[in-house]
């Protein structure tokens, strides 16, 4: 049992923060990380260029916690994501967004857990859903995910959700880890986060806390709410994919392709349709143009029509 109380036993993390125009969300964000009763930590942000007050913000802050560093032109996340991790010195990696709020025993309840599990890649925490006031709106259902997720599970989980995590704001990366798979891959603008958990849990057992360690906040202005978001998420999904299924037995791969079928992919179908419903014709065209080279169209319709027309719904259960 780790005395929470010694700091010094708990390895030093890295909390590192890209922003770009972060609002009005972003003094609290980053207040709730100094507040943060863990003190063994290192507290990195990289401004990408934000134009609406942000780095004058940034430049009025007094921590010795804190590093702060300017891009001399937009990057991207996972650009900044990498540099900032170049420049980490802990043992863990803290992601953090510029949008949400660390509970107090956020950074202690992360270190203990590699401390206690040495093993795993990453850990990701269950959360909080909060509005753009700040109002906890949804709360996680009971969660029985196992606190450590084999490699054979994880992917199960990946079909079904895709990125286990889903938010990069709930996940701690090992740096021994991250050094044997490699950054972030910046080519990509949605799923290197997916791509990188695919990556992590090829070679190590993946950690789930099972506690609510932060508050996820749902606002108007957020990338996922735009059409092109889920159109680049099909296009890059399907490569993410395409590598958790060469790491798979056959009688995984093919389970993993029925429940894209009845889960991911169907949403995706069902995302075009609209798009077609309400006159976005071009935008549509794009969806069918990703879903065509992710699987067969035909089989796809008719779990479209299975699932929206016949009313079919089966329960869903993972063996852990």
């Amino acid at each position: 049992m780790i005395n929470s109380h010694n700091n010094t036993e708990l390895p030093l993390i890295s909390v590192v923060l890209p922003i770009y125009n972060a609002g009005k969300y972003l003094e609290k964000s980053i207040t709730s990380v100094l507040l943060q009763g863990y003190k063994n930590y290192e507290f990195l942000i990289l401004d990408d260029c934000s134009t609406d007050g942000s780095k004058e913000y940034l430049q009025n802050i007094n921590s010795n916690k804190t590093k702060i560093y300017y891009n001399e032109m937009n990057r991207g996340l996972f650009f900044n994501l990498n540099f900032l991790i170049n420049k980490a010195k802990g043992s863990l990696v803290k992601l953090w967004s510029q949008d949400d709020i660390m509970n107090p025993s956020c950074l202690e309840s992360f270190a203990s857990f590699h401390f206690s599990h040495p093993q795993i890649g990453f850990s990701y925490c269950n959360r909080d859903q909060i509005n753009e006031d700040g109002i906890v709106y949804r709360s996680n259902k009971l969660d029985n995910t196992p606190s450590l997720i084999s490699t054979e599970l994880h992917a199960r989980i990946s079909f079904f959700t895709g990125s286990i995590a889903g938010n990069i704001a709930n996940v701690c990366l090992s740096m021994p880890a991250i050094k044997k798979v490699g950054l972030f891959r910046e080519d990509m603008k949605i799923s290197a986060d997916f791509d990188m958990w695919v990556r992590l849990a090829k070679e190590y057992e993946t950690g789930f806390i099972n506690q609510k360690l932060i508050q996820v906040r749902d606002h108007s202005l957020q990338l996922s709410r735009k059409d092109e978001y889920y159109i680049y998420h099909v296009k890059e999904d399907r490569e993410v994919y395409e590598n958790l299924f060469s790491y798979m037995n056959k009688p995984l791969k093919a389970e993993g392709k029925f429940m894209l079928r009845r889960y991911k992919l169907l949403f995706y179908y069902t995302l075009m349709v609209k798009a077609f419903l309400k006159g976005k014709i071009s935008i549509a065209f794009k969806f069918y143009k990703e879903i065509i080279a992710f699987d067969n169209f035909f089989i796809l319709t008719f779990f479209f029509l299975r699932s929206k027309v016949i009313k079919y719904k089966e329960p869903i259960f993972f063996e852990v």
